[in-house]
């Protein structure tokens, strides 16, 4: 039984003849689910995966083939989860399993996506917001949009469209790179007509609503 992740990535195997190691943190001996990310080996609680994720919980009720032994149960036959690096499953776990209840690890854009991609491919809906919560506060518009369609994190989009539109400073080149040619041009667009339509009431309300026309379909607004 493997997990993979959300969207399909191709990935490799890790080949019998490389030695697997237990993760120094999050091999607990009492543990009893045992997971394989690339090369390392896990052995964690059941419980907060079958509470928080509604994909794990799905799986965990799922019976063995006959005749085969379960997986998940020794370090010779864990569940493989593929398609993810080893550093993004300690950053998840380290939200599971904290050091200090009062201060989270995790302190980048880097570092909270990666928890916000694992929470969204298996369905942790709280960890989801947890991190989506800790992203607002370090992201830049340019972030909120590309992150807000990645990750259907719709309330970020209007104001982080509006906040480039109206700014004096032209967008960065690292801007559009994120942003890619498509979105680039529709903001230079509506940030032509802000500044340059005449015949435009330019309060805040008139310009939420262009950016609103312009950015977010009608399903959505």
């Amino acid at each position: 039984m493997t997990i993979s992740s959300r969207p399909p990535a191709p990935y490799l195997d890790v080949p019998l003849y490389i030695s697997r190691r237990r993760h120094p943190r999050f091999y607990f001996p009492d543990g009893n689910v045992l997971f394989l990310v690339e090369n390392t080996i896990y052995k964690v609680h059941r419980y907060f995966f079958q509470r928080d994720s509604a994909i794990f919980d799905a799986m965990f009720t799922l019976p063995s083939p006959p005749g085969e032994s379960p997986e998940g149960e020794s370090d010779e036959n864990p569940i493989c989860l593929h398609g993810i690096s080893s550093q993004d499953f300690d950053r998840l776990l380290s939200i599971l399993y904290p050091l200090d209840f009062l201060e989270y690890e995790m302190k980048t854009v880097e570092e909270w996506t990666s928890i916000l991609d694992l929470a969204s491919r298996w369905d942790f809906s709280s960890l989801c917001r947890l991190a989506v919560n800790n992203l607002y506060t370090i992201t830049s518009a340019a972030d909120k949009i590309y992150l807000g369609h990645m990750y259907e994190v719709t309330e970020w989009l209007v104001p982080a469209y509006t906040e480039l539109c109206v700014r004096q400073e032209p967008l960065t080149l690292q801007e559009g790179r994120r942003l890619g040619v498509d979105i680039t041009t529709s903001i230079g667009q509506v940030r032509h007509q802000i500044r340059y339509r005449s015949n435009l009431n330019r309060s805040h309300d008139t310009i939420v609503e262009l950016v609103r026309r312009a950015f977010v379909s009608p399903a959505t607004r």
